[in-house]
């Protein structure tokens, strides 16, 4: 909701730079904070640049897709993020789907359909379609990636990593494109401050160090959470009507948590 405000005066790939930037600075006062340290020579690794390659590109399509269809067309194609997530790490990283899994899965993508409205509304516009159904599969890979670096390295380095080579792609588009850096208020540069770290810095450094513990794809279907809080706290700040199928749909997607969380315990 911050990045929202933000974008009033920030062009999205100027908000992605300034968020990868910030939330990239948060960590590195982490890292010194717990002493540990960068290496600046892991860089040359080509897995740290699929990762933030991965995540740049996810950016501006979602961009894209969001300024040539409806809001509600583009929110129902990103369901199709969970499925990427899963038959990645299946292929990628041989992670096993177990019978309750089948359900949850089920259950989180049909109560993410029912939370963002239960209608498609797709336009003639088949660019903005293509890059709806891409850039799930971007922020689907990101993840995979991220998921195979955390096993031989601390979250906290990975998240740098993440957002450092990010903002160096995001910002060579930028000067490619001939992206303005000019006419942004400092108020939308506050708004971006505070989304990098709730946004780009505590919830993906917690997400990250859940990857460590369990699946890829069990971490998505907990992360589904997201939007019935969202909607919770949104409700202060706009308008936002309780339907019947909003309610059915967060029940779906915090029973897949549920179920999710009770089959690790039971394994565990």
């Amino acid at each position: 909701m911050l990045n929202k405000f933000s974008l009033t005066s920030l062009s999205p790939v100027i908000g992605g730079i300034f968020t990868s930037l910030f939330a990239a600075g948060f960590v590195l006062i982490t890292i010194i904070f717990r002493h540990q340290t960068i290496s600046w020579h892991s860089f040359a690794n080509p897995w740290l640049w699929l990762l933030g390659g991965t995540n740049a590109i996810g950016i501006i399509l979602q961009y894209v897709a969001l300024s040539l269809l409806s809001p509600i067309t583009v929110t129902l194609i990103e369901r199709m993020y969970l499925v990427y997530v899963f038959v990645l790490s299946y292929i990628f990283l041989r992670e096993k789907i177990e019978g309750l899994d089948y359900l949850a899965i089920v259950l989180c993508i049909i109560g993410s359909f029912l939370i963002s409205g239960g209608c498609l509304q797709l336009s003639d516009n088949g660019w903005g379609i293509i890059c709806a159904f891409i850039y799930p599969l971007m922020y689907a890979a990101n993840n995979i990636t991220a998921k195979h670096l955390v096993a031989d390295a601390h979250p906290n380095s990975v998240l740098f990593y993440n957002h450092s080579t990010s903002a160096i792609l995001l910002l060579i588009f930028a000067l490619a494109s001939g992206t303005s850096f000019k006419g942004f208020s400092s108020s939308a540069v506050a708004f971006n401050f505070g989304g990098a770290f709730f946004n780009g810095f505590l919830s993906l450094l917690l997400f990250y160090t859940s990857l460590k513990f369990i699946s890829a794809g069990k971490a998505n279907i907990v992360r589904a959470i997201g939007p019935v809080i969202v909607i919770i706290y949104s409700a202060f700040f706009f308008p936002v009507q309780v339907t019947p199928s909003l309610i059915l749909g967060a029940i779906l997607v915090l029973t897949a948590s549920v179920i999710v969380t009770f089959t690790k315990t039971l394994h565990r």
